[in-house]
């Protein structure tokens, strides 16, 4: 934990007139309980609040290009929502949007089929540091090897939502953007449209949207899920699955493994006992292979049925049929290159 000191009188004085602050665009995530300042000068705080961690706040600023203050919007926060937090307790993204590149305005339009929402559906959910190990060069990557992602060390991460059966892709999509995602020019692609909340969650529980990883599953994957056709219900389903996944004993059992071997029966019965007897023989498991080390890298989980607010999981697991048990024993990978 971090320890914070008022600056003296006079560095007030002279310190606030000496550089304009900076305005940001983006969020602030928090990866500690750390307090949020309605001054960072004299350090009061009005409700004696605290950041919640793994939140992301829209960002207003920082105090200076170099700054050691953000300031971010508390909703609800008393005196004034804008509140002050060090740089230390998190972190500044950037919204998909937000980031360089972008679609190109000559891209034909996507005119996207009309059909009844995919029930038939393959969530992927990866293991980011073993992951990281095959791509460090990857933006995600350097970020989380800069210990800037705490989150992805504990906990599986979005990779996408597949509609079934494999190769059920790409539909209505212009053949000129098919070609780009086809080439990896994931930034021109056409963002899916996102609400605030679901834009907010995803760059936390997807470290691929700092490489345009949400455009490129939308596009190939989300225009054939068919649901409310702008990616949002999409990306609510898919973090709706996932989040059950990560607070359940399979997460449990994944976050106190890091750094040990985990068998594919035991993680197969962590499903059984989080999701129902059953449920485990819908995951597939998914290695790879570092310097003589086999790392559980991605979980292929089944599901059958409509997701909504209100789904059983579970039973949407155990609906679906049984899958191959894939890699038979794996390393939850630890943060940083092995």
């Amino acid at each position: 934990m971090i320890r914070l000191f008022a600056p003296t009188a006079l560095a007030v004085c002279l310190g606030v007139a000496a550089q304009a602050q900076v305005r940001l665009e983006g969020w602030f995530i928090a990866f500690e309980t750390c307090e949020v300042f309605q001054s960072k000068n004299t350090l009061t705080n009005p409700g004696d609040l605290r950041a919640d961690v793994r939140h992301a706040y829209d960002i207003l600023g920082r105090n200076t290009e170099d700054g050691d203050w953000y300031q971010m919007r508390v909703p609800g926060a008393p005196v004034t929502p804008d509140r002050w937090i060090h740089k230390d307790c998190g972190v500044h993204v950037l919204a998909m949007s937000q980031l360089p590149g972008g679609s190109d305005p000559d891209l034909p339009d996507l005119d996207l089929e009309s059909g009844t929402e995919a029930t038939d559906l393959l969530l992927a959910a990866s293991w980011q540091p073993a992951f990281c190990e095959q791509r460090p060069d990857k933006t995600e990557c350097e970020r989380l090897n800069d210990g800037l992602l705490p989150i992805t060390e504990t906990q599986l991460s979005l990779h996408g939502l597949w509609p079934q059966p494999n190769g059920t892709f790409y539909c209505g999509v212009p053949g000129a953007i098919v070609d780009l995602d086809k080439d990896g020019n994931w930034e021109a692609l056409p963002a899916p449209q996102l609400d605030a909340d679901t834009a907010d969650r995803l760059v936390a529980a997807m470290p691929g949207t700092a490489s345009f990883l949400e455009r490129h599953e939308w596009i190939k994957h989300g225009t054939c899920f068919f649901g409310d056709r702008n990616g949002d219900e999409y990306y609510d389903d898919s973090l709706r699955v996932l989040d059950a996944i990560n607070a359940s004993s399979v997460g449990a059992l994944l976050a106190a493994s890091v750094g040990n071997t985990v068998s594919g029966v035991a993680l197969r019965a962590a499903f059984d006992d989080a999701f129902g007897a059953g449920a485990g023989d819908r995951v597939t498991i998914e290695c790879n292979f570092d310097d003589g080390r086999v790392l559980i890298q991605e979980l292929k989980i089944a599901l059958k049925g409509e997701i909504t607010e209100t789904s059983d999981i579970g039973a949407l697991i155990r609906a679906a049929d049984p899958r191959d048990p894939g890699c038979s024993t794996g390393v939850i990978d630890p943060a940083g290159l092995q």
